[in-house]
């Protein structure tokens, strides 16, 4: 007999061997895993464009989209797997070995993955926050890209990709600057001298306010004599906002700018925060 057609035998019999004794042999399994990668690529290639084709024309908003996205994807590998195990025909019951084995394994290694999986349901389930969502976490502040089966990806204002593990979104606090909706209330506190005038200083925050195009009119700007304090007089002015949940950084120097300018162009004094913190204007969401 040639080596050929001799080695040729050899794997054939070797593919064609049961494993441990069991119906399942390597070349059934071989079978499934390529099925399933198959299947795994195709249901993402449909469920994308059900999402940005079929849902899109409806009008549904793009957090739904991708929740029914996600559930539909989960749905169809699972199905799918099943279909192909069967009719490779590789009997589930033999199987019982290897499912406790990694159910074991979920019980003590898996821990982790199992919690985020879970933690990605709630996510799409009860929606807290969905795809096109700013928000913050652990000091990360960006826009939600896609909520994935282990992670969630967020965008930062500098275009790079955090991945925030579900469970992080789901156990610990996180602000949603897009709930209800973008609105957003920004406060801009500061410091002056205690000759400064009160009135004369509130006139000149709202002035500014109101010649800034990105501030609302509605709600209108509000200014708040804060604080007394050892040595400045605190004020804190309030401004509202739709434009600027991407570019606060923008919104903060404008306000900066304009304030900085009419205050000493007035005479009067912007103390140093050496008292009470740093110099300067902060600008944060409220």
């Amino acid at each position: 007999m040639p080596p050929v057609v001799e080695l040729w035998g050899r794997v054939v019999t070797l593919l064609s061997s049961g494993i441990a004794g069991s119906d399942v042999t390597p070349l059934r399994l071989l079978v499934v895993v390529t099925l399933t990668g198959l299947l795994i690529w195709g249901s993402r290639k449909a469920t994308r464009w059900l999402v940005d084709s079929v849902l899109a024309r409806r009008g549904l908003d793009i957090g739904m989209r991708e929740a029914v996205g996600v559930m539909l994807r989960y749905a169809i590998v699972l199905l799918g797997a099943l279909v192909i195990l069967q009719s490779a025909g590789i009997d589930l019951t033999s199987l019982n070995v290897l499912v406790g084995a990694i159910g074991v394994g979920l019980g003590f290694g898996l821990q982790n993955i199992t919690s985020n999986f879970f933690s990605g349901l709630i996510l799409l389930f009860e929606r807290p926050l969905k795809v096109g969502d700013r928000i913050e976490i652990g000091g990360v502040i960006g826009e939600v890209r896609e909520i994935g089966a282990r992670a969630t990806t967020i965008v930062t204002d500098e275009n790079v990709a955090t991945l925030v593990p579900n469970s992080q979104l789901v156990s610990e606090r996180v602000t949603n600057w897009s709930r209800p909706d973008r609105l957003t209330a920004y406060l801009l506190p500061f410091h002056v001298s205690y000759s400064s005038d009160p009135l004369l200083v509130r006139k000149i925050l709202l002035a500014a306010a109101v010649a800034h195009s990105g501030v609302l009119a509605e709600p209108p700007p509000e200014v708040e004599f804060a604080e007394v304090g050892p040595a400045t007089l605190r004020f804190q002015l309030q401004v509202w906002s739709v434009e600027h949940l991407k570019t606060s950084a923008t919104l903060k120097s404008d306000l900066n700018f304009a304030i900085f300018r009419h205050l000493l162009a007035s005479g009067i004094e912007i103390r140093p925060r050496n008292e009470v913190g740093a110099f300067g204007l902060d600008l944060k969401p409220s």
